[in-house]
């Protein structure tokens, strides 16, 4: 059985982390750090073990629309926070099943040869989820490895996880969400050809088909965003929906009227960074009512980023 879908990184005393990391949020980040710090005090490296996407597509056997983070953006925050070596799991059903010991033994001893392993205070691996703190304290004499655990990261005296941060996402509240994230919530996608009614009516727009179906889209409605177009930011107002005023489309679509641009994009990566839900997306009994509604979201953009 191949363990991993990646060749194993050159490393010198690894400490290893292991997680899904999506989002790479503040308490992913602090066990990062954690991490980081272990490894430099030993003159090691950090491995962090992880997926291309969560287990629970491969247990349940279906796919859905929950990730914080697509693969390019979880390996650029990790990148960004000093960590190289990132090692993918090859879980299919095989691994499914695989008892905490065998997964203990044969990755992390035998494949990956931790010399210390750092975890959240909930971390849970193998079969049923029974690998847990106590079951690497209990081996740690037997594989002679160390255990540090790091305790959650609260703020407000919520405890930050990926769940929390979904929620928040699904609830449009891109605001709070930053505060757990420690950056905007953003959407990688490529531009694709639209209605282009945008345009008519004065406001073009580019049409955004996101590049990992699975990524969690925030909740339906008008945001004030930022746009990165080719390394170049860009101030822009964003809906998310099905714009009913002027079409009768079922398809969940992402447009963003980018201020003060002109020029094609097909075919270009964008990435939109939501910064602030500003209403509902909304049936207008009218085309001029629209027009009004879209001139004053762009004044309030305006407003927001330059005062």
């Amino acid at each position: 059985m191949t363990f991993f879908h990646n060749h194993k990184c050159k490393f010198d005393y690894p400490v290893i982390t292991m997680g899904t990391f999506d989002g790479v949020h503040l308490g992913h980040q602090k066990i990062l750090a954690t991490a980081l710090n272990r490894a430099e005090a030993s003159e090691g490296d950090v491995v962090v073990l992880t997926y291309y996407h969560h287990p629970l597509e491969t247990i349940h056997r279906k796919t859905f629309p929950y990730l914080l983070t697509e693969q390019k953006q979880k390996e650029k925050q990790l990148n960004a926070l000093g960590i190289n070596c990132i090692m993918y799991l090859n879980f299919n059903l095989k691994m499914v099943d695989m008892s905490p010991d065998e997964f203990l033994e044969k990755i992390i001893i035998k494949e990956l040869q931790a010399k210390e392993i750092v975890i959240g205070y909930d971390t849970h691996f193998g079969k049923l989820r029974e690998g847990n703190l106590s079951f690497l304290k209990n081996r740690a004499d037997r594989y002679n490895y160390k255990i540090n655990v790091v305790e959650p990261f609260k703020i407000n005296n919520r405890i930050i996880s990926s769940s929390l941060i979904r929620d928040l996402i699904r609830e449009g509240n891109v605001q709070e969400a930053e505060k757990y994230l420690g950056r905007f919530y953003s959407v990688i996608g490529k531009v694709i050809k639209g209605h282009k009614i945008g345009r008519g009516i004065g406001f073009p727009t580019i049409n955004i088909l996101s590049e990992d179906p699975n990524k969690l889209l925030p909740a339906i409605g008008v945001y004030i965003c930022r746009v990165i177009i080719a390394g170049t930011e860009y101030s822009g107002v964003t809906n998310i929906g099905y714009s009913p005023t002027l079409k009768s489309t079922v398809i969940k679509e992402i447009e963003t009227h980018i201020l003060d641009f002109s020029g094609e994009l097909y075919g270009e990566l964008v990435e939109i960074f939501f910064y602030k839900r500003l209403r509902d997306e909304m049936i207008f009994s009218s085309e001029k009512e629209l027009i009004k509604a879209i001139e004053q979201d762009v004044i309030i953009t305006r407003k927001f980023f330059f005062g």
